[in-house]
């Protein structure tokens, strides 16, 4: 932190720094020195944000009655644009930077304020005895470039429309500085330029007032739907640049296209005025695939966003458009598919063994999707996509409900398979007590138990009107280890409810992501999976990976967990597996799976492995 300074400084002695190179890597800064009658204000702040001096030009535009600017703080003086958009808390106070931005010039003895663009740039004193070097030589230079000077009006801030040119070196000047951080970061940049198709008609039927009411209210919206490290600048009356860093995919820029749609919804009502009927169009580029350089980017959105149709968005890349309709067009698909899950919906049953005794010692149920036009789609494919729309709940919640009614058939039919234990993976979702379709899921559990029960017992009652939940001992609940140990200790008491029930609870993924011991210990858990990711390392031929995994067995161990090995596909797997002391395994290489019917007639055939293990 800079040191407290007090002492005076003038032009002069920055004219002297600047003609000894010390600002002369930031040309605009040594243009605004030589310019100091110019709408140019200049100011030098110190580590706090407190002003140490100020230029006549500055201090005039603030203090048009007298007065003096020096001692002030930085965010006494200055406000950010974008607080006129937004009502976030962290926009309502000032962070400068080299890079260009919109902000407010406090007036004294005014309700009102300038607006201008401002950059904040380090000032390196030096030794210069000029520049009082006996305190910290680090300050940093203020620029605002008055923007209605050629006015020379102070605009009111409840009214406030910004240029095109003005808005538009802002945004091309926050483009520049983020082509220079991806290019050091290896990242994509994603840049939208969002309008209000139909404003102009706003303007001529209601006049300025009500399209620049409409306008501002629109602003406020779009801000409200990005997130914080988003830039949004508005270019002019009805069009807004957004740009997105890190992480940018076309799937990221689709979901942030299709909320800033939603939030632009018509109509806009404002009081004394019929309700404004516009629509929000968005166009999309993509860097480096739609550009590297600043104009060439910001040339590309906006043929984008004539191909963009009221009420939609497009890329700029034809073929990106299309792979983002027909990923839609999969998203309604599932969604639709869900609503209805027995129609398309089904299960599959794949073995697992013990190595010790070589037979069959439980099944993994397995969700698969029969689409009507695509055929059979694996997991992969939809599972992470129904827990991005929110219905992965809606999914688990099936499952569980056929896999307790198809074990019931088993059983009806006097089939071994009714006896044998069934695991089901779920997502952690499933652990929120209050998302869960209103019900806890051991609620949900106890609630399929008894509708067992009912039947098998003839509705018959046990004493207090209960029927037996005995029925789930067999089964296993498995759920990947970070969103477990995410959601576990929060809803500790839940887990306990389902084990009460006779449910065993397994961590699922082990060695994917890293493995909370102690996390683990605390909960009841008493089950481990090591995953294909795992299995897989198991191959190079270093010892430290497979001393990692043997460690993890140790660790295992000593917890008393089961451990499974999933995802066995090679003989040298099985071999490794063994030399580990891993006792139970489920793959292809041993078992692949099966529906219903032919893991009935496999069961009933001996229930072999299909090599010899």
């Amino acid at each position: 932190m800079a040191k407290d300074r007090s002492a005076g400084l003038g032009p002069t002695s920055l004219l002297q720094a600047a003609s000894a190179g010390k600002v002369a890597r930031h040309p605009s800064v040594v243009a605004g020195l030589v310019l100091d009658r110019a709408p140019v204000g200049l100011a030098l702040i110190d580590a706090n944000d407190r002003l140490l001096w100020a230029n006549t030009a500055l201090t005039e535009l603030a203090c048009p009655t007298g007065g003096e600017l020096q001692g002030r703080n930085l965010n006494e003086l200055f406000r950010p644009f974008v607080n006129l958009l937004g009502e976030r808390g962290s926009y309502h106070t000032l962070s400068p930077g080299e890079d260009w931005q919109q902000a407010w010039l406090a007036v004294d003895d005014s309700a009102s304020a300038r607006l201008g663009l401002m950059s904040c740039v380090a000032f390196d004193r030096g030794a210069d005895a000029s520049l009082d070097a006996g305190t910290d030589p680090l300050m940093w230079l203020v620029t605002f470039v008055d923007l209605d000077a050629d006015a020379d009006a102070v605009l009111d801030r409840r009214h406030a429309d910004i240029g095109n040119v003005a808005s538009t070196w802002i945004f091309e000047d926050r483009l520049s500085h983020a082509f220079d951080r991806a290019d050091r970061l290896g990242q994509r940049l994603g840049v939208m330029l969002v309008e209000l198709h139909g404003l102009s008609r706003i303007l001529v039927d209601h006049g300025g007032e009500m399209a620049s009411r409409v306008s501002r209210r629109a602003g406020r919206r779009l801000v409200n739907v990005l997130r914080r490290e988003d830039s949004v600048v508005q270019i002019d009356r009805e069009r807004w640049g957004v740009l997105l860093e890190h992480p940018v995919t076309p799937e990221t820029m689709q979901l942030v296209a299709d909320r800033c749609l939603e939030a632009l919804e018509p109509p806009f009502t404002l009081p004394g005025y019929q309700p404004a009927l516009i629509e929000p169009r968005i166009g999309i580029v993509l860097c480096p695939e739609d550009g590297e350089e600043t104009g060439e980017l910001l040339a590309h959105a906006e043929k984008a966003l004539e191909e963009a149709v009221p009420g939609g968005f497009a890329f700029y890349d034809g073929s990106l458009q299309r792979l983002m309709e027909r990923q839609q067009r999969f998203r309604h698909e599932l969604q639709e598919a869900l609503m209805f899950p027995d129609q398309q919906f089904f299960l599959v049953y794949q073995p697992q063994f013990d190595l010790l005794t070589r037979r069959c010692c439980g099944l993994e149920a397995l969700v698969r999707w029969r689409h009507p036009q695509r055929g059979e789609v694996a997991p992969a494919e939809f599972v992470a996509l129904a827990a991005d729309m929110q219905l992965v709940d809606r999914l688990d919640r099936w499952v569980l409900k056929e896999v307790v009614a198809q074990r019931r058939r088993w059983r009806e039919a006097g089939s071994e398979l009714g006896d044998w234990d069934i695991s089901v993976n779920i997502h952690h979702r499933l652990l929120d007590q209050a998302g869960f379709d209103g019900r806890a899921l051991d609620l949900y559990l106890r609630q399929l138990c008894e509708s067992g029960a009912k039947g098998e017992a003839g509705a018959q009652e046990e004493a207090g009107g209960h029927y037996r939940h005995e029925c789930l001992d067999w089964l296993c609940l498995e759920v990947d280890g970070a969103g477990l140990f995410e959601v576990g200790h929060r809803q500790s008491h839940l887990l306990r409810r389902i084990v009460a029930l006779g449910v065993r609870l397994g961590v699922d993924g082990l060695g994917r992501s890293p493995v909370d011991l102690f996390g683990m210990a605390s909960l009841p858990v008493t089950l481990g999976k090591l995953g294909p990711e795992t299995l897989k390392t198991l191959a190079d031929p270093s010892t430290s990976m497979r001393q990692s995994v043997a460690a993890l067995m140790r660790c295992l161990e000593a917890l008393e967990f089961v451990a499974v090995a999933v995802g066995v596909e090679t003989a040298e797997q099985l071999d490794t597996i063994k030399a580990l002391g891993l006792v139970r395994i489920q793959g292809r290489l041993v078992g692949a799976p099966l529906e219903s019917e032919a893991l009935v007639g496999w069961a009933a055939s001996g229930a072999h492995p299909a090599i010899a293990i």
